[in-house]
């Protein structure tokens, strides 16, 4: 059985959770008996691929690529839509069609039982000549909040013509069927597994206390409302700080900080994947405020480096976190403010008895198992 995967999430991302989940996906598939997996990509600068050792053939992205693309800020899916757009233009053989034009040499070739597309353009539709193609939902997040058309159209275009659709957690089914109506049948939940535990335990990466928060601070994410929580939390304990990974804050964030008392208090930096590693394991706990998720990896890598973990209730955070973190409402004011109260004020055998549920709890997720299941969900399509 041949699966051949396209390009799109490791051109569009150099690292990130939605290629991250296809690498390592991709890799386990192989281990399973009579799956043969192929990945319809010429150059790629992703990480994951490396790291999952599946970038062998690949070559670094073109020049082009880094020239177009170099400082500007990203949505999913723009790297496709500028590609479009290039085409359009009449720039057909200046490197941006490489990685797509390979991929349909592929469809066209037929050598495949099942595609699986990366993501949502819809480019491949005409070469498929009857193959099935199974696709993922990440989430539903566009959808929710409104933003990014394009993303949603393409998405609403291929979700029925799909033979199935796997989706990472139970959450996103819901949204699935609740928004775009699709058959409860037709859909498999394939969780992200847990990543790998660190192999040691590192120092700490700051000289004070503080809370963790990581990734994106876009409006659904909620970072206003938990810096905000983060105020009332500071006056009580001025020692402490809240460190931020990610992207440097921009100004109008920068404001929301100075204006709320905290602008010696907040902290950004860019972490490695070890530097992340030793900031969960040195936070006092990490705090997840985001209204929508599809999965949040994040969770995870939180329970297998001991890091007690705070999520707001809501999204796919239960269906992940279950009872090894505490929940708060972001859209009540003072609720986190007053949930970390509570936990710090907790005994020394509580906190070590969450930390435990957390390690328990990240043993339900396993890149093997949603690869078993996803070779089934093939397997089923071709009966």
């Amino acid at each position: 059985m041949k699966i051949l995967f396209d390009y799109q999430a490791f051109e569009m991302q150099r690292f990130g959770g939605v290629s991250r989940s296809y690498a390592e996906l991709i890799s386990h598939l192989q281990n399973e008996e009579s799956v043969d997996c192929i990945i319809g990509i010429k150059e790629s600068d992703n990480v994951h691929l490396k790291e999952c050792q599946l970038a062998s053939n690949v070559k670094p992205l073109h020049d082009i690529h880094k020239r177009w693309f170099e400082g500007k800020k990203l949505f999913k899916g723009q790297r496709t839509l500028t590609r479009r757009i290039m085409h359009v233009a009449g720039h057909e053989n200046d490197g941006l069609n490489i990685n797509q034009e390979y991929c349909i040499r592929l469809l066209k070739r037929q050598q495949f039982d099942v595609f699986e597309p990366t993501f949502f353009d819809s480019y491949f539709l005409p070469y498929l000549n009857g193959k099935p193609f199974v696709l993922t939902v990440h989430d539903m997040i566009p959808e929710l909040i409104g933003e990014n058309e394009l993303q949603s159209k393409q998405k609403k275009l291929l979700c029925p013509l799909a033979a199935h659709i796997h989706v990472p957690s139970e959450n996103t089914k819901k949204d699935l069927i609740d928004i775009f109506n699709i058959p409860p049948e037709k859909i498999t939940v394939t969780p992200h597994g847990a990543p790998i535990p660190p192999p040691t335990r590192y120092h700490s990466l700051c000289s004070f206390p503080y809370l963790l928060y990581v990734g994106e601070r876009r409006a659904y994410k909620n970072f206003n409302p938990f810096i905000e929580e983060c105020a009332i939390i500071i006056q009580r304990h001025p020692e402490l700080r809240i460190v931020c990974t990610g992207r440097p804050f921009e100004k109008d964030e920068q404001r929301v900080i100075a204006s709320l008392g905290l602008s010696e208090h907040v902290i950004q930096r860019y972490a490695t994947e070890q530097e992340m590693q030793a900031l969960y394991q040195n936070a006092i706990v990490f705090i997840y405020p985001s209204a929508h998720e599809g999965f949040g990896m994040p969770i995870l890598e939180s329970f297998v480096c001991g890091c007690p973990v705070m999520l707001n209730n809501a999204s796919c955070f239960p269906e992940v976190g279950g009872d090894a973190a505490i929940y708060f409402d972001i859209n009540h004011r003072g609720d986190l403010a007053d949930h970390f109260e509570a936990f710090l004020l907790a005994s020394e055998q509580d906190k070590e008895d969450q930390i435990a549920r957390g390690w328990e709890r990240v043993q339900l997720f396993s890149w093997e198992e949603s690869a078993k299941k996803l070779s089934h969900v093939y397997q089923a399509i071709l009966a």
